[in-house]
């Protein structure tokens, strides 16, 4: 019998995550699951967890699962992203939990346990993650989800440092945290030049509010930002936002939660998988939403790269 590895960030969702954690290990027991769970305590623990339990025990490990919100889960994906033998699994107990949206994970935390314990020893889905490599790093990275640059990345850095975060998490209410930062800096953001290169054909846009790479349809907490994405198809969606006053803009944000946003003629779409992203000032980027560094950046789109236990 193979081993399932949890891996678990307590503080995701403002503590939600040990709370989960705690429901979940009470079913394992009760089940007399074979389990090991590991604790994150830093930033970017989770990856080396996942990259340092797959390299010892690879060949008696059926899983590792991440248990915490959207970064969680790229974390433990960049960990594993040469141990593709290995499943990886995923128990939303985050704020945004884009992921479970996107690659239809149970909605509760026990409904994910239980669809893992029903098929752990299925054969998974293989499904496409990005890879990209950002200005003076010398190493690549991996998201799940989406890549943004520009404001987009800049209310993501901005939410993830806001005090207010925390206490709408407890209400249930994290987006709005998401929603704040975003009128916040709807009137200080300056556009900018953006040139993107996709599949070796060159787009320049002028005043960019931001770009955004997008493997699955959402992203914040629930932005429907690319209706048409799939997983599996070996390409990313692009949307790029460019010439929009700031009224115009808040007005387009409304109506991305329904994908409605996508009828604005300042609002254009492409599909590629190699995509390079230059702007005449440097501008933030985030994967999965959280901060990474700053253009350019090269994405490439890593098909059916990683097996997650998902429907």
């Amino acid at each position: 019998m193979k081993l399932l590895i949890f891996i678990v960030n307590k503080k995701a969702g403002n503590g939600k995550g040990l709370k989960v954690w705690n429901k979940l290990k009470s079913e394992l027991d009760q089940k007399k699951i074979y389990y090991r769970s590991f604790f994150t305590k830093y930033p970017n623990h989770a990856g080396e967890l996942a990259q340092q339990i797959s390299s010892m025990y690879e060949d008696k490990v059926e899983a590792v699962i991440a248990v915490g919100g959207d970064g969680t889960i790229n974390e433990v994906v960049n960990g594993m992203v040469n141990y593709p033998q290995i499943k990886v699994g995923y128990i939303p107990a985050g704020s945004g939990n884009d992921f479970s949206r996107g690659f239809h994970v149970p909605n509760t935390p026990l409904e994910a346990l239980s669809f893992i314990l029903r098929n752990k020893t299925n054969k998974a889905k293989w499904f496409d993650i990005g890879k990209c490599k950002v200005r003076n790093k010398s190493k690549s990275s991996y998201f799940v989800s989406s890549l943004g640059a520009g404001f987009d990345a800049a209310v993501a850095k901005l939410t993830n440092e806001s005090r207010m975060k925390k206490y709408l998490n407890k209400l249930h209410l994290g987006s709005l945290a998401y929603v704040g930062a975003l009128i916040r800096l709807l009137f200080t953001y300056q556009p900018t030049q953006v040139t993107i290169t996709i599949d070796g054909r060159d787009f320049q846009y002028d005043n960019v509010w931001f770009v955004t790479v997008s493997n699955q349809p959402y992203y914040g907490g629930g932005m429907k930002i690319a209706p048409h994405a799939k997983t599996t198809d070996g390409l990313f969606d692009v949307t790029v936002v460019h010439n929009l006053s700031r009224i115009k803009l808040l007005f387009a944000f409304a109506t991305v939660f329904f994908g409605a946003h996508t009828k604005f003629k300042e609002i254009a779409q492409h599909k590629g998988a190699a995509i390079l992203v230059e702007s005449d000032e440097k501008i933030n980027i985030h994967a999965d939403g959280e901060f990474i560094g700053q253009t350019p950046v090269q994405v490439e789109v890593q098909h059916r790269k990683i097996p997650f236990l998902v429907k």
